[in-house]
């Protein structure tokens, strides 16, 4: 799938207003079964309660052509820049009971605002951290669903992580009911949460989160050493796809 470079107009009307956009179908069919396949295999002996496996692109050819996406990465460049990177990359499984179901902001809350304060229509947030998710199977309200609060990305609120919202402008969640191939993109700052996974079936989702270059990236910091990707994966690289992976010959 390919979209004109124009198009992306109302998808970033729609990212600055609401805070997400799902993009359908950027996947075919057989993609999306060998992501699904890659994850799976990468749970393989883990316990039922570990959600998240990554680096994937450190899985196949299949999960390092997702870094540079010639849809998503072309999207997220035109948010965050074109020296834009990766943050991470993991596989997700979620099962019964067992999903991200508390509400939260990716990372830190950038943009606080005092209690009863609404930021000015005009002002567009900038932007920092971005989520992509890619479904690789129908999703149901029963297999858990991500769900997004509308516009709360401009709310300013510290949510740490909750069970329980109020709505926002008067928003309440929506469910993402996506279909195998779909991906659904979000600022970092939008309330959202994993629904309760009431099925008995596991979903598997692949996660890729991007950010400004001057932010630290997870691949680095939460260990204090200095993550370098396999050297097979950059040298299959473009050029696009080493800089999101950090790899880069201009130095600053």
């Amino acid at each position: 799938m390919k979209i004109a470079a124009d198009r992306f107009t109302r998808e970033l009307e729609q990212l600055h207003r609401d805070g997400y956009v799902l993009f359908e179908g950027v996947l075919n069919a057989e993609e999306t079964a060998q992501i699904k396949h890659g994850i799976m295999a990468a749970f393989e002996g883990k316990d039922e309660r570990v959600m998240l496996q990554g680096p994937m692109f450190e899985h196949g050819e299949v999960f390092e052509e997702l870094v540079d996406h010639p849809v998503i990465s072309e999207f997220i460049e035109e948010v965050l820049g074109q020296d834009c990177q990766l943050s991470s990359m993991n596989g997700m499984r979620t099962q019964h009971h067992n999903a991200v179901s508390k509400w939260h902001v990716d990372e830190a809350l950038f943009f606080p605002l005092p209690e009863g304060v609404e930021l000015d229509a005009r002002i567009q947030l900038p932007v920092y951290l971005m989520n992509a998710l890619y479904y690789l199977e129908d999703v149901t309200e029963e297999l858990g669903p991500t769900q997004v609060v509308p516009g709360s990305h401009r709310a300013g609120k510290d949510l740490g992580f909750t069970e329980h919202i109020e709505s926002y402008n008067g928003q309440g969640p929506v469910s993402i009911l996506a279909k195998a191939g779909d991906c659904l993109v979000f600022n970092s700052q939008i309330w959202h949460r994993g629904a309760p996974h009431t099925s008995h079936s596991p979903r598997y989702v692949q996660q890729v989160i991007y950010r400004k270059k001057f932010i630290v990236p997870h691949l680095s910091h939460d260990n204090n050493v200095f993550y370098k990707a396999p050297e097979d994966v950059i040298a299959r690289a473009n050029p696009r796809r080493r800089r999101l992976l950090g790899h880069n010959s201009q130095i600053f």
